[in-house]
């Protein structure tokens, strides 16, 4: 009764401004457009410009982007008092841009700033990129694109960012981005950090509080990288979560690293996995493993004693077999495993139909609650298709399996039971289901309370190139 009271007590209004403002974020539409986020909302009738207006936080996401002269094709003068006599289009943006901040008072912002050009004649974007900074004293988080030639411009950060919980920098550059960003080291809420195309080493950052960190070089990884992130480790022992996405060059790392605190690893790299010692370890994603990285993982496993309860595995069947070796140190402990694969072949085929035996008996992976299984599409290979896949191990063994792990709920003090099945093929396929029994067995086990997903593309979508609208999906359950 008190949490009815409470919600049936919150005015009208306070909720729509929360929902504004959550379509506002997840939107991630350019502030500069009226035709869409806020300025749409405060069109809509009377009272959504009312809320609008009234409530601050509906305009507390800013997002820019390199400017684009046409968005200013549906301003006139209803919309967002636009005035008649600015003198440019250059002037009516930067005018909208200062009426979006002075509609947000003084609520934290959440600020992307993507304008990597500044050679404009109109010098809008250098004038776009100072009017964001001047509010950074209210940044709650940041995303931006740094250049060479606006990099200049967040030095007014310095010691403005009290209130930033989330930063992330990225670059245009291809590699590494070679000048230092020395702005961001007197955060004292920072909590996460993305880095893409920088480097850890030319980035202050204040460590101590940081429990979030990712760093990803996708054309080209600085020098002797394995060892300067074991030693970001090493002298960072608060942090928690730890993506790198990065080519390790031939390195031999003088020591490996014992962290006590990392309980989510994000990593393909074999050379780094070699040196690690993770005992609180919990959840490990692999996204694109290379030769020795399942090798890797399995030791870094056994070494560690961890429990693990999550393990995510994309592009697994590269390493075929080797991918089951790492069960065995994770086999009691495991609640959560996803395999993910880029296309279907016979290495997809045997992995996945050996994994489906294995799980028949209960006492392998006998903690698993969660199991997802996702067959994506090749975008590489957009083409008209012959045939169908036959996925060979979506059929009624495989529903025996689910009932055997589903029915454990049934026997006392029998553990965990699989509480959740996830299983999509984007392909055009043919499956082993058979509606009388193995359709029925999963829609049954849906009704008391599985959460189940089964869906294959229908096998007469040959053609890649339509569109998703399209797709229809038979086998759905």
């Amino acid at each position: 009764m008190s949490r009815f009271v409470t919600v049936a007590s919150l005015e009208t209004d306070d909720i729509l401004a929360e929902i504004f403002r959550e379509f506002v974020f997840w939107a991630d539409d350019d502030i500069l457009h009226c035709g869409d986020g806020p300025w749409v909302l405060s069109h809509v009738c009377r009272s959504w410009r009312k809320i609008t207006l009234t409530h601050p936080e509906v305009w507390s996401t800013i997002h820019l982007e390199d400017p684009d002269f046409d968005s200013l094709g549906v301003i006139n003068a209803r919309w967002d008092d636009a005035d008649d006599d600015l003198e440019d289009t250059s002037q009516r943006l930067f005018d909208l841009l200062n009426l979006a901040l002075a509609r947000s008072q003084n609520v934290p912002l959440n600020v992307k700033l993507n304008v990597s050009s500044t050679d404009d004649e109109s010098g809008l974007s250098v004038r776009l990129i100072r009017a964001v900074v001047a509010h950074s004293n209210r940044w709650k988080s940041a995303d931006l694109t740094i250049t060479t030639d606006n990099l200049p411009l967040f030095a007014p950060i310095r010691n403005r960012l009290s209130l930033l919980t989330e930063l992330t920098l990225g670059s245009t550059t291809l590699g590494v981005f070679a000048q230092p960003f020395p702005f961001t080291n007197n955060a004292p809420r920072l909590e996460r950090v993305d880095l893409n195309g920088f480097h850890h080493r030319i980035t202050s950052l204040p460590w101590r509080s940081i429990r979030h960190f990712s760093e990803m070089h996708i054309f080209r990884s600085p020098p002797s990288a394995t060892e300067s992130y074991l030693n970001l480790l090493r002298t960072n022992p608060e942090l928690e979560s730890v993506e790198l996405t990065y080519s390790s060059r031939a390195s031999s790392p003088q020591s490996s690293v014992t962290h006590r605190s990392l309980r989510r690893l994000v990593t393909s790299e074999p050379d780094i996995l070699r040196h690690l010692n993770l005992p609180k370890l919990e959840e490990l994603v692999v996204s694109e493993p290379k030769d020795g990285t399942f090798a890797a993982i399995a030791s870094l496993l056994q070494r560690s004693r961890c429990s693990l309860r999550s393990l995510h595995l994309a592009g697994f069947a590269l390493v075929d077999k080797e991918a089951l070796a790492i069960f065995g140190s994770c086999n009691q402990s495991l609640r959560e495993l996803t395999l993910v694969s880029t296309g279907y072949d016979e290495h997809v085929k045997t992995i996945l139909e050996l994994l489906m035996r294995k799980l028949h008996d209960t006492s392998f992976l006998s903690s698993l609650e969660v199991l997802k299984i996702i067959i994506s599409r090749d975008y590489d290979e957009m083409r008209p298709m012959k045939k169908p896949y036959a996925i060979s191990f979506i059929d009624d063994t495989f529903v025996d399996m689910v009932v055997a792990r589903w029915d454990r709920r049934l026997t006392a003090n029998s553990g965990p039971h699989l509480k959740r099945v996830f299983v999509l093929v984007e392909l055009p396929s043919t499956v082993g289901l058979s509606k009388s029994r193995g359709v029925e067995h999963l829609r049954r086990m849906g009704d008391e309370g599985l959460d189940v997903f089964v869906r294959a593309r229908d096998p007469r979508g040959l053609d890649f190139e339509q569109d998703a609208k399209d797709i229809s999906y038979v086998y759905d359950v």
